[in-house]
């Protein structure tokens, strides 16, 4: 089978189990946890896997699985660790301590805890780290968790990129990230001789060598939503091995469901963006001075698994296999979540957290396409006023509603928050504040009605209302593709889309890139009432400038984004939402041809959705 073929959900499974899915994987059975500790290092072992510790760094040195070190021969010599770009990159340095020894449970359970205080030095980050490791009897893997702490008598800081990384072993040749991102990567051989791409991003390369020689690589093309994601990681196609990130809540990140982050890439890394500005959603992580703040990331399992099948067998099916099983092992511990045997006054157990339930109906008689199946609804606190997608601090909980918009949240933090919703092909966004949620009670909304904005009828649309530029020309796009629209405009002229007769999918394209103006050309039947309602609404996806409109020649107003973003350099379809209406006087609207002209300043802009509301009738172009 050509490496260039992504997995197929119609792969035959082995019928063999790889492992049975409970939290931790394994069985929870078997050899007593074992700790030794050492001058520089401590040692857990559970018989299924041993982790090595750096006491000073945090960081672990070595994951031992079934006898093989994972991270052997790995960047730097592999290891996985933690950092923070704040106001310089730093990462933990401090002290260890056994916070449980296993031989105080009979070889069940052991955690170890690495403080790292704050030097005092203004130049590096204003906060204490603690990074927690466990290891239970049985597991194929070891939790990692990480509690920032920022008392009121430190001075402000600001984190903006937080996360884990581990620079796993080059055994590990197959990245997955999802169903459609699955597939063998170049080797560390064929990164090394790829050569630097002029007037792209710096993280853009163009291979040389290997199975993609002449395709450009670049780490922005494993990114994803978080929101979708439950898992990825790496496979081995020649020990028949995996490693997964596990992601048991998506409480503690950043920016909300369509927080778009970096996974994995060249150079065997796998990453857990736990605060990041990438796409510029999610604020930094800002501390400020004479306010307390502690906020806990994880515990998270870094989990291994094996493919028990024939050796001879294609890595497409070995990779197949074991992420499947990856995604049921994170389904797994998603259904443990919050985890009992994790005992931190810093990390909420499940009697200080209750649960949200109701029934989401939309109201828009003047959008068929409009539903309330697969709408994202959330809660999260109210942050200084800020939109959800911009908030850093705080932990959100999110779900999709089901086909009849239903919809449950459970495992939430004792508190008030702001219910919000979006999607489901609806515009906007649905905002109820002071939702309180009381520890070990479910709280019933019964129905909500949303009735997304609208001032008359649709007259004309272009695109979905989905937060994302994806369906446009270009949008599910690669670097080349990047290139072309980029690098070299393939509308450096401007565009002309004209209603009745161009297509949105092929016409219209993912991203305004220059100052060239877009032109949307339209014919109405007849001229709407005078003084009868008309409006232009338009969604971005992104935007970092600010747009102007015109109708006929006449300006009926600008707009720029309150949260600018760029993800276009990042090789991404959406970054932060925002949307405007643009009221127009109908006297503007005329019988016959119509121009409206989209213009903005130097930057991008990528349009989700635009829609013309008015009591008037299109007819043919």
């Amino acid at each position: 089978m050509s490496p260039m073929i992504t997995l197929c959900t119609t792969l035959i499974l082995l019928t063999q189990s790889v492992i049975a899915n409970v939290a931790g994987g394994g069985t929870g059975t078997g050899s007593d946890v074992s700790l030794k500790e050492s001058a520089t290092t401590i040692e857990l072992d559970n018989g299924v896997v041993s982790i090595s510790i750096d006491k000073t760094r945090g960081s672990v040195t070595k994951f031992v699985y079934q006898g093989v070190n994972l991270y052997a021969g790995g960047h730097g010599g592999g290891e996985y660790y933690w950092s923070w770009n704040a106001p310089a990159f730093g990462g933990p340095h401090g002290t260890a301590s056994v916070v449980v020894a296993p031989h105080a449970n009979h070889g069940d359970y052991a955690e170890v805890k690495i403080h790292s205080p704050w030097s005092g030095k203004f130049r590096e980050a204003a906060m204490d780290v603690d990074v927690y490791y466990s290891l239970k009897r049985g597991a194929q893997g070891y939790y990692a968790a990480a509690i920032l702490s920022h008392p009121e008598n430190y001075p402000e800081t600001r984190v903006n990129e937080w996360r884990s990384n581990t620079y796993i072993s080059p055994i590990f040749d197959w990245l997955s990230v999802d169903d459609m991102r699955s597939r063998i990567m170049p080797s560390p051989a064929d990164g090394a001789s790829s050569q630097k791409v002029a007037g792209a991003p710096k993280e853009v390369s163009l291979l040389t060598t290997g199975v993609y020689a002449g395709k450009f690589e670049c780490k922005y093309s494993y990114s994803a939503d978080l929101g979708d994601l439950d898992v990825w990681g790496w496979t081995s196609s020649s020990k028949h091995l995996g490693i997964w990130m596990t992601v048991p809540s998506h409480e503690y990140y950043n920016g909300g469901p369509m927080k778009r982050e970096l996974t994995g890439h060249l150079g065997q890394a796998l990453l857990n963006m736990l605060n990041g500005t990438h796409y510029g959603m999610g604020n930094s992580l800002v501390m400020e001075a004479g306010k307390p703040f502690k906020k806990t990331f994880g515990p998270f399992l870094i989990y291994a698994n094996r493919y028990e099948g024939a050796a001879a067998d294609p890595v497409s099916k070995v990779a197949d296999v074991l992420w499947k099983d990856a995604k049921a092992q994170a389904h797994a511990e998603q259904a443990a979540w919050p985890y009992a045997w994790f005992k931190n006054a810093d990390y909420i157990p499940e009697a200080g957290r209750g649960s949200l339930t109701g029934i989401l109906k939309v109201m828009d008689a003047g959008n068929p396409q409009a539903t309330a199946a697969g709408v994202w609804i959330g809660l999260a606190p109210e942050d200084n006023g800020t939109d959800f997608q911009m908030q850093a601090k705080t932990y959100q909980f999110w779900a999709k509603t089901d086909a009849n918009g239903h919809f449950t949240l459970p495992h939430v933090i004792a508190g008030q928050y702001n219910l919000w919703a979006f999607g489901g092909r609806n515009i906007g966004t649905l905002k109820h504040a002071n939702i309180e949620i009381a520890a070990g009670k479910r709280l019933d909304l019964g129905k909500i009605e949303w009735s997304p904005s609208r001032i008359a009828p649709t007259v004309w649309d272009i695109g979905i209302p989905d937060r994302d530029s994806k369906e446009f020309r270009n949008g599910a796009f690669n670097y080349s593709l990047w290139a072309t629209s980029y690098v070299n405009p393939e509308f450096a002229d401007g565009l002309t889309y004209t209603i009745g007769k161009s297509n949105w999918r092929k016409d219209w394209n993912y991203a305004h890139i220059n100052t060239a103006p877009w032109t949307i050309a339209f014919n109405l039947k007849a001229a709407p009432e005078k003084g009868s309602p008309a409006s232009l609404y338009i969604g971005l996806a992104s935007s970092e400038t600010t747009i102007s409109v015109k109708l006929n020649g006449t300006d009926i107003g600008s707009y720029r984004t309150p949260c600018p973003s760029h993800p276009v350099i990042r090789l991404g379809s959406h970054g932060a939402f925002s949307e405007t209406r643009l009221d127009i006087p109908s006297q503007l609207l005329k019988k016959g041809a119509n121009k409206l002209v989209i213009s903005q300043t130097k930057g991008t802009s990528q349009y989700d959705y635009l829609r013309l509301e008015a009591h008037a009738e299109l007819t043919a172009p």
